[in-house]
């Protein structure tokens, strides 16, 4: 580093965009407070899919995972009576109100998270949830064989619910990340048939799982203080890395004991410093740390586009304009979320980008006028330009397995043609 290490750190903690964010990250929704545990997400995805259960959904979130599946499932290997099982023409005409769910099923001294039983259907959907943690070894395919021997004559769909989106180590699995889980839960939110207290508690549990700030989606005060700080700041932020990488939180008093032995240095006690507030906001600094490889997106973005909005999440960061919010329901400014942009996803080396809308919060009057744009990008990109009458989140396209460069540059092609789109709305 070019300059002194305390000096960085001196400008680092002088820095208001870190003042800022450390005072508006402090902790008041309960939900975060007891997640994120892996069991109890599970047990809270369990509670989602089971028809019998209070929320009021009925079997949709069976439904809408299945049809994920199918999206999903080109790079698995899946027998073709599956895979035609999972074709949205089957799913969506199908009932899966009598199915069972259960959690931690006992298969041979190891526990699946999930399971859904058909038995009218004569099908089972295995479900294993990594909230952040990694895979052990061959643990999908001792999960799969298990289960075909206990149902030999089932339609099996095994699912990999990865926060990370991370490539299962059995090909049979196929691989969902949290985005499908956050977009349900949004469009959920939005039901009128579902319950206030229950609405409620849709949208904590998806903050918890998106890992972000109520207000990261209002005008995105909290994805352009993060965006600041990693720009500003990499050489800082890539020594917090090396502790998000190497430090659980199992370990953080051992390491912090360690690097209080070096105190008696200038260089140890900024170190020292440092560390102490990585500890106080991990999540805020993770957040700042993936910021950081997404810098050439927000440059490419901004030099095109002088009213963009950066969403940083868990796992991914979401690009929308400031211009777009005209479409929004001002009576809604509470909660409202972006109706149109860009995620991008990275993944080991490679980029996923999706093109969305998302009719959530938009102005009634102008709903109808939008579903035309996203019915008419579908059908150009050469999918169905149908949508559910219900459909609030639309994936207008998806590219995944994307270079750095060829993610920038879809990225920037596909916010001009959502631009263009628009236009005629707002």
């Amino acid at each position: 580093m070019r300059d002194k290490l305390e000096d960085l750190v001196e400008h680092f903690f002088g820095d208001p965009s870190v003042q800022r964010l450390v005072t508006s990250s402090a902790s008041c929704n309960p939900l975060r407070i007891c997640y994120p545990k892996e069991v109890n997400v599970s047990r809270f995805i369990a509670w989602l899919l089971d028809p019998s259960e209070g929320h009021g959904l009925g079997d949709q979130a069976i439904r809408s995972l299945l049809v994920r599946a199918w999206y999903e499932s080109k790079d698995a290997k899946v027998p073709l009576p599956t895979r035609r099982f999972l074709a949205p023409s089957s799913v969506l005409t199908q009932g899966f109100s009598a199915s069972l769910v259960t959690t931690e099923v006992a298969l041979d001294g190891r526990s699946l998270d999930v399971l859904v039983i058909d038995d009218a259907g004569r099908n089972y959907i295995a479900i294993e949830n990594k909230f952040g943690a990694q895979q052990s070894s061959a643990q999908l395919s001792h999960y799969r064989k298990h289960l075909e021997k206990l149902f030999p004559d089932f339609t099996g769909v095994h699912i990999f619910l990865d926060s990370r989106i991370a490539s299962p180590d059995d090909p049979a699995w196929i691989s969902i990340g949290y985005d499908w889980l956050s977009e349900f839960l949004m469009e959920a939110e939005e039901r009128e048939s579902i319950a206030p207290h229950v609405r409620e508690a849709l949208a904590q549990f998806r903050s918890v799982i998106e890992d972000e700030p109520k207000d990261a989606m209002i005008k995105s005060a909290y994805g352009r203080l993060v965006t600041d700080v990693a720009c500003k700041h990499p050489d800082i932020l890539g020594l917090m890395q090396d502790w998000s990488v190497s430090s659980s939180k199992g370990m953080r008093a051992r390491d912090l004991a360690h690097l209080m032995q070096g105190r008696s240095t200038l260089e140890g006690r900024a170190m020292l410093r440092l560390f102490q507030l990585y500890w106080s906001r991990t999540r805020v600094w993770d957040d700042c740390i993936r910021q950081v490889q997404f810098g050439p997106f927000v440059s490419k973005l901004q030099g095109r586009f002088g009213d963009l909005l950066v969403l940083p999440k868990i796992v991914r960061s979401g690009f929308s304009l400031e211009r777009w919010e005209s479409l929004i329901d001002r009576q809604e400014l509470d909660k409202w979320f972006p109706p149109a942009g860009v995620t991008v996803t990275q993944t080991g080396e490679s980029f996923r980008v999706v093109t969305f809308i998302n009719l959530s919060n938009v102005r009634a009057e102008k709903k109808d006028a939008l579903r035309k744009v996203a019915a008419k990008a579908k059908f150009s990109d050469g999918r169905s330009g149908s949508l559910d009458h219900e459909q609030s989140f639309v994936r207008l396209r998806v590219r995944k397995d994307l270079t750095l460069e060829r993610a920038v540059d879809e990225s920037l092609s596909e916010m001009a043609k959502l631009d263009e789109r628009l236009a005629t709305v707002h």
